[in-house]
């Protein structure tokens, strides 16, 4: 009998981000196919983590196979725990769910220390890491975008010491750290070529990273339209993001501004252009970007349940994906792949992979070129059309099951297993078996 233990940095229940969603539809996925299988998320940090527990509480149990460890904040520079007690809890907590595979879904919140221990007592388990960004090789929140707004294009110990105002010596120490704590796992998962060249530019040897999507759990059967319909979609723009400066949110509506302004001053209009903003309200654009004005071509529709995504996105022609920095696979990609719907997207990382021979690219972080791509497909149905044929169907749950576990040795042949009706005792367990190989 397998048991695998799912981990990863966070739990959607609280934050809708791609890497946890992607961990958790996996443990959904292999639940209902009777395999025993945990899920094991955490809070972001101190501030999460006094709203949903208890004074001296550490873990939430969504259900017997579903938890949420309790974050304190960690050191982010050099992926560890702050509090020694706070990294045994949860080298306790993981060991005594006595996983024979564990998958994490990026070391954020959980600590290099704890995965160097738990590789320790545990040598024969199979070790999976899911590389969902770049937080190992920058220490600017993984996103390898300078501390001055640009673009970064490969780290190094002096270029990162002068972004970030620490001494090379502490990113010789950090790079050699994180370098030797990927070195535990069996197995390096990336959901992007894109993300897998970086890592293998920045030293983690070719071969060592095996590519793999994120599965997607949708319908797969496709809606006809109308010629009327499509032209009616084919003005209707959207984006689906969260509330975050390098999301590109500001970048879109100021593309809306300049759309407006042309409007103003065109004697033959046309049709006008109309974009919808899901996952925040006006209220908190203008928190972050106070200085940018909202044109009335632009509605936000605030949050909405990610069960509902694919279906709000079949309402419109175009999903926009403005981001400024290296998305490395978005689950909103996927997303609009399912319901059938193109994007234009900024082009760089694993957007413009992601969105090839589909999708329409724009230069990230411009504006002008954002609008300019907008006015090249609005009330053009027939471009719409073609861009919709060119679409394939993102990879479900079932195929990306089958692919893991082929990737990472698994044995794809042997029957479910019987799940054991009762939840292990947390308590530490020890162990001196050898580690096995990549």
């Amino acid at each position: 009998m397998t048991r695998t233990v799912i981990v990863s940095h966070s739990h959607p229940n609280f934050k809708y981000g791609g890497g946890e969603v992607a961990a958790y539809r996996q443990f959904q996925h292999l639940e209902s196919l009777g395999e025993d299988v945990y899920f094991v998320g955490s809070t972001i940090g101190p501030e999460d983590s006094a709203k949903f527990f208890g004074a001296t509480q550490q873990v939430l149990s969504f259900s017997p196979r579903d938890f949420c460890l309790r974050g304190r904040g960690m050191d982010g520079f050099i992926m560890e725990q702050s509090q020694i007690a706070d990294e045994d809890w949860i080298v306790e907590f993981l060991l005594a769910l006595r996983g024979d595979v564990y998958h994490f879904h990026h070391f954020w919140n959980i600590g290099a220390g704890t995965i160097r221990r738990l590789r320790k007592a545990l040598p024969e388990a199979r070790f999976i890491c899911t590389l969902h960004e770049l937080t190992a090789i920058c220490a600017n929140h993984g996103q390898m975008v300078k501390t001055s707004g640009e673009l970064c294009y490969a780290a190094s110990e002096v270029a990162c010491a002068a972004c970030i105002g620490r001494g090379p010596m502490d990113f010789v120490l950090r790079n050699f750290r994180l370098r030797e704590m990927l070195d535990q796992f069996d197995v390096l998962l990336s959901p992007s070529e894109f993300l897998r060249e970086r890592f293998e530019g920045w030293g983690i040897p070719k071969g060592e990273i095996k590519v793999i999507e994120n599965g997607l759990d949708y319908d797969p059967l496709g809606t006809s339209e109308t010629p009327e319909e499509l032209a009616v979609k084919s003005r209707r723009f959207a984006f689906f993001g969260q509330a975050t400066p390098t999301k590109g949110l500001d970048i879109l509506i100021r593309a809306a501004n300049l759309i407006e302004e042309e409007r103003a001053e065109s004697e033959d209009a046309g049709p006008p252009v109309q974009i919808e903003i899901y996952g925040l309200d006006q209220n908190r654009f203008a928190a972050l970007w106070p200085e940018v004005a909202v044109p009335s071509s632009v509605r936000f529709r605030g949050r909405y349940r990610p069960q509902d995504c694919i279906e709000i996105m079949k309402r419109f022609g175009w999903i926009i994906i403005p981001s400024v920095w290296w998305e490395n696979s978005p689950v909103i990609i996927q997303e609009a792949r399912a319901a059938g719907t193109p994007m234009l997207a900024s082009d760089i990382g694993g957007m413009k992979e992601k969105t090839e021979g589909w999708g329409i690219h724009f230069s990230v972080g411009d504006p002008a070129a954002l609008a300019a791509a907008i006015g090249t497909v609005h009330n053009r149905p027939e471009i719409l059309a073609e861009y919709k044929r060119r679409i394939t169907p993102p990879l479900d749950l079932a195929g990306f099951v089958r692919d893991w576990k082929m990737l990472c040795g698994l044995d794809v042949g042997a029957p479910a297993p019987v799940i054991a009706s009762q939840t292990p005792v947390l308590a530490a367990a020890g162990g001196t078996r050898r580690r096995s190989k990549r």
